[in-house]
């Protein structure tokens, strides 16, 4: 295994105040130039497998310079992972979070986070994770940049996805970059939304979200998208609390 430099005692257990995963089982995961961190609990092996991906991270400080470990500092996903009391949960980071193999550079969080090595290793991932699961289909949720892997993963893999359900989800780089005039992800693929037509998917977006707004979201799917859910008074990483019955629901 490639030699990795573990982030914050050994998958954060002592350095946070508070750790979320604690009571998941920690697996590194190598595959493709990364090894992923994931945490898991699987207890009914055969029922699908709800996965649960990371978003960017710390990829940038207060002042929008690239920060040097993109490991989030928020809870928001570890949270709604772990609260989830269906039987066969994966909460799976990013490349480079948590665990910072000495293939990453800092153009695996920035540039590049949407690259075809950073989706291959993820796509990788969640199949390991399946099979170890036995499971058939999976379920995927993933958290803002976590919703473009998570959809990159469902079109390569139709058959295989129950639901793909995003939150606060970039599903256009192109398009984001330029809504927020930034420079473009020029080491990332994108995402063609038009092949996720016939999954099943649910995209929720915060009324009050600066970083992935509504509007943006409906630019891209279309006008009026049913598969649309506008959460009030939700922001990007707050205020989602009334939807998450329904994400655990999912089944």
């Amino acid at each position: 295994m490639k030699k990795l430099f573990v982030l914050c005692f050994l998958f954060l257990a002592a350095c946070a105040t508070e750790n979320p995963l604690k009571d998941l089982r920690f697996q590194p995961i190598s595959s493709g130039d990364y090894t992923v961190a994931s945490w898991y609990k699987i207890t009914k092996p055969g029922l699908p497998l709800k996965v649960y991906i990371e978003g960017d991270g710390h990829a940038f400080d207060s002042k929008g310079q690239p920060t040097k470990d993109p490991t989030p500092e928020g809870l928001f996903l570890r949270k709604l992972a772990v609260d989830d009391t269906y039987p066969n949960v994966v909460y799976l980071a990013r490349p480079c979070q948590y665990l910072m193999g000495q293939n990453c550079c800092e153009k695996d969080w920035t540039t590049g986070r949407f690259s075809s090595s950073i989706i291959d290793t993820m796509e990788a991932s969640v199949g390991i994770l399946k099979k170890k699961s036995r499971a058939d289909e999976v379920i995927l949720i993933g958290y803002s940049g976590g919703g473009m892997i998570a959809s990159q993963i469902a079109v390569r893999h139709p058959k295989e996805v129950k639901k793909l359900i995003t939150i606060a989800g970039v599903l256009d780089k192109d398009k984001w970059t330029s809504y927020h005039k930034d420079e473009p992800l020029t080491d990332s693929v994108n995402l063609k939304v038009a092949d996720l037509k016939g999954i099943p998917q649910t995209h929720y977006v915060g009324a009050k979200d600066k970083i992935v707004p509504p509007e943006l979201t409906f630019e891209i799917l279309g006008k009026d998208n049913p598969n649309v859910v506008v959460v009030s008074s939700a922001r990007h990483d707050k205020g989602f609390d009334k939807i998450y019955a329904d994400v655990w629901s999912v089944r």
